[in-house]
């Protein structure tokens, strides 16, 4: 089915557009199956040519009538195929066939302008040597070619990458009523442009860019796929009704050009941002729910350090009140009561044992996780943190770190809690404007096969109270903490193997040795070849 439904779109699209050609060949303000013929080229590579090459052929005929002598249409149908082909094959290698990122775009528009420019050289030079034209009109038939093949690109490559992920159409009746708003929108804009109101400087042509923006801006990257293809029908059904002098059109080819490319771009990097924030919010989520269960964990181990000691007591008061009882031969229904309560006891012993084994050696995630990586994405997670204290995060990282083994949530928010600590620590930042400063670090640690990251600030530093029992739970010196930050963090790396410490600024191994603030550092074991069926 493919075949005849590219070929019916190749040739319907060639003769809608088939407007102010230049001579008898498919050179036009705006080429639409130049589009057709790259986005087929980029999802199927080089098997796309001969079908590139029967649509060319069959609108030459059924369009244009073959103006030529047979070999001309048929070489540079040819060229013009092979060119889209291996344009397409390079292409498809370097961008998303969604186009989910900018540079995908960007990478599109100037591969496509540099393969549409070496294509147009030789299909000019062809048609030039078969005595269509005169050598020196090459610069202005070429600069016609390419900038419509361009515009066709721009506007219909990607509508047909992005295929799926286009905007659905539901219906509504406040979708129905902003799609006439903007369709009137962009209606007013061309009449503005060509109606009674216009003039021959067409100085009105930038409006059009008004309604593009605000749907590229609202909708993002599939707004602006659509919003840019009616804008430029709109454009050419306009130029067609007023009779637009041809000398004028190269004119009007970069004014389209400049609004399609625009558009396009515009409508990326919207659609780029919205997904960054989205996964950013999704990552922020993550790690909320692994720090409540890390708190729920550590609340645990806490409970059950504490409970530890009375049912210890417990069980052995049971266990003298049953000797007791048998030594003094009280009744069996006492003894049976007593028996019990001792085995009771005991299993409460084995359920808080257990409880507590689990949530500090619990199953983790051991893949390579490259440390530059972790640190950039503590920084973006760390962004509304330092808005919010006024506070400076930068980053200090070895280039030459091995990868760690260890889970990504998990240390990073191991990570985040020594930030917020000592974002919180700096105090007002009105009553502490200056040196407010953080910084995430890492390098290599003094003990072979593992990596320090550590955190260091430029605040009051440690008191020695606070010091003695920095890592104990439910110590803290905040009125609304719970003081089980520190406590979450030495688990975390505990549980990775490794080791927190923490000192003044002076000390900290990495830290700088800024003279003031604190430095809390950790150590991770380096990722080991072949540890979870992970390479290293």
């Amino acid at each position: 089915m493919l075949v005849p439904a590219y070929l019916a779109a190749h040739v319907f699209l060639d003769w809608i557009s088939f407007i102010h050609a230049v001579s008898s060949i498919n050179i036009t303000p705006w080429n639409p199956p130049a589009g057709l013929m790259m986005g087929l080229s980029v999802l199927v590579g080089v098997r796309a040519v001969p079908l590139v090459w029967l649509g060319l052929t069959a609108a030459d005929v059924l369009v244009r009538d073959m103006p030529l002598s047979l070999w001309t249409p048929l070489l540079a149908n040819g060229v013009v195929a092979l060119g889209y082909g291996a344009a397409g094959r390079l292409l498809g290698r370097g961008i998303e066939p969604g186009l989910s990122r900018l540079r995908d775009i960007v990478l599109l528009l100037g591969g496509s302008g540099a393969a549409v420019l070496a294509i147009g050289l030789c299909f000019i030079a062809i048609h030039t040597a078969a005595g269509l034209f005169e050598w020196k009109h090459f610069p202005e038939v070429l600069l016609h070619y390419w900038t419509g093949e361009v515009i066709g690109i721009a506007v219909l490559t990607p509508m047909v990458l992005i295929g799926r992920r286009m905007p659905a159409l539901r219906w509504s009746w406040s979708g129905a009523a902003e799609i006439l708003g903007w369709g009137a929108f962009i209606g007013f804009t061309l009449w503005l442009d060509f109606g009674p109101l216009a003039s021959s400087q067409y100085e009105h042509f930038y409006l059009l860019f008004l309604p593009a923006i605000g749907i590229a801006v609202r909708h993002g990257l599939g707004g602006a796929v659509l919003a840019s293809a009616t804008t430029q029908a709109g454009l050419i059904a306009a130029i067609q009704a007023t009779g637009v002098d041809t000398e004028r059109m190269a004119h009007f080819q970069l004014l389209m050009l400049t609004l399609a490319v625009t558009i396009l771009l515009l409508g990326a990097v919207v659609s780029e941002r919205r997904r960054a924030e989205d996964r950013l919010r999704v990552r922020q989520s993550d790690l909320a729910h692994a720090s409540r269960l890390i708190e729920a964990g550590e609340m645990a181990a806490a409970l059950a350090h504490e409970l530890n000691q009375p049912l210890a007591a417990t069980m052995g008061y049971a266990r003298a009140a049953r000797k007791v009882a048998r030594l003094e031969g009280a009744s069996p229904r006492l003894t049976e009561i007593l028996d019990k309560t001792v085995t009771q006891a005991e299993r409460a012993d084995r359920v808080i044992r257990s409880l507590r084994d689990f949530v500090r050696k619990g199953a983790r995630d051991r893949s390579p996780l490259p440390v530059a990586t972790l640190v950039a994405d503590c920084l973006t997670l760390a962004g509304p943190l330092a808005s919010r204290h006024a506070v400076e995060i930068a980053a200090e990282v070895d280039p030459a770190l091995p990868p760690i083994g260890g889970d990504a949530v998990q240390l990073q928010q191991a990570i985040l809690n020594l930030v917020r600590n000592a974002a919180e620590a700096m105090g007002d930042p009105q009553a502490h404007p200056a040196r407010r400063r953080i910084v995430i670090f890492a390098c290599p640690a003094a003990r072979p096969g593992f990596v320090a990251i550590g955190v260091r600030d430029t605040g009051p530093g440690l008191a020695e109270v606070v010091e003695r029992n920095l890592f104990a739970p439910f110590v803290t010196t905040k009125p609304t903490g719970m003081g089980l930050g520190l406590s979450i963090v030495r688990t975390i790396v505990e549980n990775h193997g490794g080791t927190l410490t923490a000192g003044r600024g002076a000390d900290g191994n990495g830290g700088g040795g800024n003279g003031g603030g604190t430095v809390f550092q950790f150590t991770i074991p380096v990722h080991a070849a072949g540890k979870d069926g992970e390479p290293a």
